[in-house]
């Protein structure tokens, strides 16, 4: 009976032995995913014309280059120029770079951006300045949180912050609004 118990306890042995050795030998696993953000075609040189649903001109985007991305259908943009064209007035706007989230109808202008509105009849030529702008071109708003600085032929202010409607033509200054208006006579 002692052989019986002996050979059991030798097979348990054995076979935890082998199943802890093929437990220890097994390598973790670690395949690494391929970057999923990774361009899948680029343009040097571009101009796009986005057309609304009467097959007028929304507004129009050129670039120096533009890297599209297909995880997230987003494109990043060197040196993008962007014109907003209305009856009654033109937007111009420029920065250094931008991200396009073409589903979402939104341009993140990031670095030395510049908004120009040209004068009309009823409006007066308006600059900004600032360092990040989030356009809905649907919409045609634009907005930041950071320090902008506002010129037109009468003011030049500085503000934390701006909400810009060129639809509707308005600019909402935010906050720690400062500076010099000039009566012309």
């Amino acid at each position: 009976m002692r052989t019986y118990i002996t050979l059991a306890i030798f097979i348990v042995i054995t076979i935890a032995s082998f199943w802890l050795k093929q437990d220890v030998e097994k390598t973790p696993d670690t395949k690494e995913l391929p970057d999923q953000h990774f361009p899948d075609y680029f343009m040097e040189n571009f101009t796009i014309t986005n057309m609304n649903e009467q097959g007028q001109p929304e507004y129009v985007l050129k670039a120096k280059k533009m890297l599209h991305f297909s995880d997230d259908d987003s494109a990043e943009l060197e040196q993008p120029f962007l014109n907003f064209t209305q009856a009654d007035s033109n937007i111009t706007l420029r920065a250094s770079r931008a991200v396009l989230l073409q589903k979402d109808n939104l341009i993140h202008l990031h670095d030395n951006v510049i908004i120009r509105r040209a004068a009309s009849k009823t409006q007066s030529e308006l600059s900004i300045y600032t360092n990040y702008l989030k356009i809905d071109t649907q919409t045609q708003v634009a907005e930041t949180d950071l320090a902008a600085r506002v010129k037109t032929p009468e003011a030049e202010l500085n503000t934390i912050g701006l909400i810009f409607d060129n639809i509707q033509g308005t600019l909402k200054l935010k906050s720690q609004v400062k500076g010099v208006y000039e009566v012309t006579h």
